[in-house]
């Protein structure tokens, strides 16, 4: 790809200029780039990334992540506990597991204005501090009401963390290694289910065990909160905002320093200037007028915010959140139940792992995990509906097990992780920001959509017909997948790039 970028090859990273032309080797071994600066005409340059430097700001940015796996995991564990001590109906257990992803939408909102008025680092700081509050509000909630209160409280904090997460990795991540930087905020989703199914296995039994479930999720938010602390702001927030020289320090950061001061300068020049070209310096951030109105921007809108939405109409979240409620009522015994949940948590960690080591290979890409995972989805979703039409027995229930493992599995290796990533890399730099927002308000919406939804489906149709409902969203997801979805691997984020480099 021809403009001035910064690369990752693993173990060194490259200076492209747009004149340059690119040399390749066999896989793995350095890239030979002729730089063209006026004095150093066919010069020979490449340049080291400063790789704890880069991980330490990516995974402490991925821990706003984090909080949202947490209360999935958290809340199945302790939804049982929880209507029996406040005595609630089934309605009123959708409500509150609910509430959390619709306030999750006002926080995607918002968090796209404050991330660009007050930067990357505060809207993080911001997110934990809500979040840590509203864990210990829920735990001390002594009704119903006060117990809803929080959670919209703490769904705040889950919606501004989903946004702003992946816009600081994927500003700060060198190109070819955005996918899997970019994935980590996937990632962490998924470490912090199991870690919240393993703590609410610990305090199962015990007193007010769901009380210290939910106590718990302060834990991971003012770990996030004194990380932060310690993190760098996104250059591209400060280039935007004219703070030119405190950009240029942080990239500087970037560069390994076993580098010489020449190469360095000149590893800083160019993806400074690479950065203000994405950004769009020259211009103001779009407004919300030219997000829906504006025609370069329409593609993205519409495969952006659909893939977001499919995303959470498959069912995923009805499965999380609802797990042990789901196999215990359909005949689990509660301590199969639970450890399914593990399970659950694990296979869907360890897909998404892979999927964040092998997605930016160039024969591999964005498309072929979301595809293959997809087909799969469609596979586990139909196992599901086909066991559950039949009585519980001990063969159906193997069944309906495995699916759900399946399903999550598959999941992990395709929607889950690409989803933000093609989000954090699909719109241009003017519309980046609210376009995350706008995907995560999609994204969380259709989530609350169907997790508000699911237990009454069960009581009104079944397991049967509505996991085969599923099944068919499924299969329209897949379509959708393969029809529209680009492949940025390796590109300048935005569509049109990808169209214009195919």
């Amino acid at each position: 790809p021809k403009g001035n970028t910064m690369e990752g090859d693993g173990s060194r990273d490259l200076l492209l200029d747009g004149k340059s032309d690119r040399k390749t080797t066999e896989l793995g071994e350095d890239l030979n780039l002729e730089d063209d600066n006026d004095n150093d005409e066919g010069a020979v340059m490449t340049y080291k990334i400063r790789r704890s430097f880069l991980y330490r700001c990516i995974v402490t940015s991925a821990l706003g992540s984090l909080l949202l796996g947490y209360d999935l995991g958290i809340i199945s564990g302790a939804l049982i506990p929880i209507e029996d001590d406040l005595n609630l109906s089934h309605v009123q257990v959708e409500f509150m597991t609910s509430s959390i992803l619709f306030t999750s939408i006002l926080g995607s909102l918002m968090a796209g204005g404050i991330a660009d008025l007050f930067g990357r680092k505060k809207g993080l700081l911001a997110a934990a501090s809500i979040f840590c509050a509203g864990s210990i509000g829920m735990a001390c909630s002594m009704s119903f009401a006060v117990l809803i209160t929080w959670r919209c409280i703490t769904g705040l904090a889950v919606g501004m963390g989903l946004v702003i997460c992946p816009i600081f990795s994927a500003e700060l991540a060198p190109r070819r290694e955005r996918g899997s930087l970019t994935s980590f905020n996937e990632l962490f989703i998924n470490v912090g289910i199991p870690l919240a199914y393993l703590v609410g296995l610990l305090l199962r039994g015990q007193p007010h065990d769901w009380r210290w479930m939910l106590a718990s999720g302060s834990v991971p938010a003012i770990f996030l909160f004194v990380m932060t602390c310690f993190l760098p702001e996104s250059p591209s927030w400060l280039l935007k905002h004219g703070r030119d020289t405190e950009a240029n320090l942080i990239v500087n950061q970037l560069v390994d320093p076993s580098e010489t001061d020449e190469v360095r300068s000149r590893a800083v020049k160019q993806t400074i200037k690479e950065m203000k070209r994405d950004m769009y310096t020259q211009k103001s951030m779009a407004s919300w007028e030219e997000m829906f109105y504006s025609k370069e921007n329409q593609e993205a809108m519409f495969i952006g915010l659909s893939f977001a939405g499919f995303q959470q109409l498959i069912g995923l979240d009805s499965l999380v959140f609802y797990s042990v409620y789901t196999l215990t009522n359909y005949g689990v015994d509660e301590t199969t139940a639970l450890q399914v949940t593990l399970a659950m948590g694990l296979l869907k960690l360890g897909f998404t792992i892979l999927t964040v080591m092998i997605v930016d290979d160039a024969k591999i890409g964005r498309r072929i995990p979301v595809l293959i995972g997809g087909t799969f989805n469609v596979i586990a979703m139909a196992i599901m509906a086909g066991a559950t039409f039949f009585p519980h027995s001990l063969t159906t229930e193997a069944f309906l097990i495995f699916g759900i493992l399946l399903f999550v599995s598959a999941f992990g290796f395709g929607y889950g992780p690409m989803c933000w990533l093609i989000l954090a890399e699909i719109f241009q730099g003017p519309f980046r920001s609210k376009g995350l927002s706008l995907g995560s308000v999609t994204n969380r919406l259709c989530s609350f959509l169907v997790v508000s939804t699911y237990l009454s489906f069960i009581n009104a149709l079944g397991y049967g017909p509505t996991f085969t409902l599923y099944t068919f969203i499924c299969v329209a997801a897949l379509i959708f997948s393969y029809t529209y979805l680009p492949d940025l691997t390796g590109k300048v984020m935005g569509v049109k790039n990808a169209r214009e480099t195919d």
